[in-house]
């Protein structure tokens, strides 16, 4: 993969939440069960804090907030009249404008600090945060992909178990999902929790979205067209990569982070995402689609060569009623910090 994609797969990583507010209906299902969590164990955090201490939070990964509203509001609700500051963190590029019209009217006792750099560095200072809490953030990669991708794949997950390309790109969550873990240990209190919602795979590492197979056939048939170079074939790719339960758990058990983290409470689900859409309403499907996928596609693509993928979507689905149908799986853990 040549550098200049590489950089613009990294930049891309919150370009893609451009449209994200007015198609969330899948992230604000994952944040409202996300939100449950925090209710449950952000209420014992609040017991050892005392009346006039500041609850201090941190987002990591907030996008323009769609997935923010929910986790937010559960917090506002069991801090009552405590002064509550929270840090909303995201890459540079992110639309911090459209971020804060999203909250700030709607919370506005809450004092927000914003900070934009990759949340796979220091974002707060030593022991300072009570809570920190991420959604539908920990499958994007730092730097961007780490490989092109042979063939007709726009996951890495779509390769099979033993091609290299698929075991960079698993080596390269795996040490993200590692560092994150790290960082935050050093940033939340002892007693502290982090509550996170990853987007994952099946227990085989496949995913197990029907949308994902779809796009993939649109590459294929535009690579059969001609309408890709081979270059661009291998650069049309989704810096995504979507653990398994072992590859989520694995790093949790060993002694390092079971010296860090308590893992209190962990559910690994499939998402009833399809009951959001019509399945005969493709236009809407697409949009959703869209709102997290176009910016990466317009680093590898023309906006002609967009509009012809979709239109290659479009006619799959359209003899398909599932062929956009996105449950996806979900992981949810709350981890407290040992101390």
């Amino acid at each position: 993969m040549n550098p200049d994609s590489q950089n613009a797969m990294a930049n891309a990583h919150t370009l893609r939440m451009v449209d994200y507010n007015q198609n969330s209906e899948v992230q604000a299902l994952a944040a409202s069960i996300l939100s449950e969590l925090i209710k449950k164990f952000a209420a014992k955090i609040l017991v050892h804090l005392a009346p006039n201490e500041i609850l201090n939070v941190c987002e990591y990964g907030c996008a323009t907030g769609g997935s923010s509203i929910a986790p937010i509001r559960a917090i506002e609700e069991l801090a009552g009249q405590r002064k509550v500051v929270i840090i909303m963190n995201d890459l540079p590029m992110n639309d911090w404008k459209t971020l804060e019209t999203t909250i700030e009217a709607k919370f506005p006792r809450i004092d927000f600090k914003y900070l934009a750099k990759t949340m796979y560095s220091p974002i707060a200072e030593e022991a300072s945060i009570h809570l920190g809490y991420s959604c539908f953030a920990q499958h994007w990669l730092d730097n961007g992909a780490p490989t092109g991708l042979p063939g007709d794949a726009l996951w890495a997950n779509q390769l099979p178990m033993n091609c290299l390309e698929r075991q960079s790109w698993e080596k390269a969550s795996r040490d993200n999902w590692k560092n994150k873990l790290l960082l935050r240990a050093n940033e939340i209190v002892p007693g502290g929790r982090l509550i996170i919602h990853i987007h994952s795979s099946l227990n085989c590492g496949n995913l197990s979205e029907k949308f994902a197979e779809t796009l993939r056939k649109a590459k294929s048939q535009m690579i059969t067209n001609k309408e890709l170079s081979p270059e661009q074939a291998i650069d049309l790719l989704i810096p995504q990569y979507c653990k398994s339960p072992a590859e989520i758990f694995n790093i949790l058990c060993t002694p390092e982070m079971s010296s860090l983290w308590q893992m209190e409470e962990a559910h690994h689900q499939q998402l009833p995402c399809d009951e959001l859409f019509e399945q005969s309403n493709i236009q809407k499907q697409i949009g959703f689609l869209k709102g997290f996928l176009d910016s990466t596609l317009r680093t590898s693509l023309n906006q002609l060569q967009i509009n012809r993928f979709w239109d290659h979507v479009s006619q799959l689905a359209s003899n398909d009623p599932n062929a956009l149908t996105s449950n996806g799986m979900s992981t949810f853990i709350s981890l407290k910090r040992v101390g």
